[in-house]
């Protein structure tokens, strides 16, 4: 909402629209608790920095997962966007050939993959990084046809549009 300031040559009021609003929040003691601790153990100092940070994280995952009723947000990732990121997957090692499935999707995908990491994390599970660099709708399919393979148990990615 723009407010009335005062020219200090001039002394007329003049209209100005704030570069911030201010909001409130109802959270729960816990939540909040939870909250303050990370924001500590990720350095951060100021907890409107931290919640902007936060939401900016929300706002990009809801764009990378887009609508659901196919009607396109302004600011939501489509298929001809080129963009950049990583897919991160969590999997069983020891299901049935997990890992030759994995690499024979990732030859389909050569195109957007850049680099891939693979780390033992215990006798069962792997962490894989994939990087990719390429149009969303590759990346999305990427995505979607590693997370089809049974041994795995978590698929994050992270993507940002190229400007």
């Amino acid at each position: 909402m723009p407010y009335k300031k005062l020219d200090n040559k001039s002394k007329k009021k003049i209209s100005s629209t704030p570069k911030v609003k201010r909001i409130s929040i109802s959270l729960s003691p816990t939540l909040l608790d939870e909250f303050d601790r990370s924001m500590g153990k990720t350095g951060f100092t100021d907890r409107s920095k931290a919640i902007q940070t936060a939401l900016h994280s929300f706002i990009d995952d809801s764009n990378w997962v887009g609508n659901k009723d196919n009607k396109h947000s302004e600011n939501e990732f489509h298929d001809e966007d080129t963009g950049a990121g990583a897919i991160i997957l969590l999997y069983d090692n020891h299901v049935y050939n997990q890992d030759s499935i994995s690499t024979q999707v990732q030859h389909n995908y050569n195109d957007v993959i850049c680099a891939s990491t693979h780390l033992h994390l215990n006798e069962h599970n792997c962490l894989e990084s994939i990087m990719v660099n390429g149009k969303a709708k590759r990346i999305r399919e990427l995505a979607k046809k590693l997370s089809e393979n049974r041994g795995i148990k978590s698929i994050k990615v992270n993507f940002v549009s190229i400007v």
